[in-house]
């Protein structure tokens, strides 16, 4: 299981990671401006502690199934988080993680924050906007607007964000069928990184999210670089509905 913390002479490498959603049934895609078929995209952030590190999961699918997530799309919403139990030493976060349903139908933009902090060889990725541990909450929401602007809260006790493993990316899903997202972990001498957005700065470890009538069929990762190698373990793509 990874060993989440990364030596400081890569602070700058971001990670963009992702799952794939399918959004919406084909009557919807068809239809230029069509409302999405499920309402809901009920994010799990799962977050874990071990050896000194954090890893962060969002996918209900990874090979390493110890530490999926309860992440789908439903016509209702998840009100109860659902993380894996963990393992190797490794516990869930609580303060941490979170479940957020957002409501497809207020808006045509599904604005994700991806932020990213750093502190004494750790990184930590958060993309969700209501954990209990407010100082590193996102942005993250829909909207008929679409974000421009990246919004992180900004962190604390020694942990610092790191803009260029941040950004903000905006999926317009007026006519997507399918909200593809891929999750993309690297790994380096025992440490991890997760991240799940295609713009960060870092763009050899960037990811082929995106919004689309078509479904991927492939993980889609950047190759990483400086001795950081892709971990397909923990790395995967999902579409859900439709």
């Amino acid at each position: 299981m990874p060993r989440i913390s990364i030596v400081a002479a890569v602070a700058a490498a971001a990670v963009a990671g992702a799952i794939g959603l399918t959004l919406g049934g084909a009557a919807a895609a068809e239809q230029p401006g069509a409302r999405l078929a499920e309402r809901y995209l009920n994010v799990h952030q799962c977050v874990y502690v071990g050896s000194g590190g954090h890893y962060t999961n969002v996918l209900p699918n990874t090979a390493n199934a110890a530490f999926n997530t309860g992440t789908n799309v439903s016509d209702t919403p998840d009100g109860a988080l659902s993380c894996g139990p963990g393992g190797g030493g490794w516990r869930p976060a609580p303060a941490n993680s979170a479940v957020k349903a957002f409501d497809l139908s207020a808006g045509r933009y599904l604005n994700v924050h991806q932020c990213v902090y750093f502190s004494a060889g750790q990184h930590y990725t958060a993309v969700l906007p209501n954990t209990p541990n407010a100082n590193f909450n996102t942005g993250t929401n829909v909207s008929d607007t679409a974000d421009t602007r990246l919004s992180c809260a900004p962190g604390g006790g020694g942990w610092r964000l790191l803009p260029a493993n941040s950004a903000v990316a905006s999926f317009d899903l007026a006519d997507s069928r399918y909200l593809n997202l891929h999750q993309c972990v690297w790994t380096s001498s025992g440490q991890y990184y997760m991240g799940l957005l295609p713009n960060t700065p870092n763009a050899n470890f960037n990811t082929g999210t995106n919004a689309s009538r078509t479904a991927d069929a492939s993980l889609n990762c950047r190759p990483g670089g400086g001795g950081w190698a892709l971990d397909r373990n923990d790395s995967a793509h999902l579409g859900l509905g439709g």
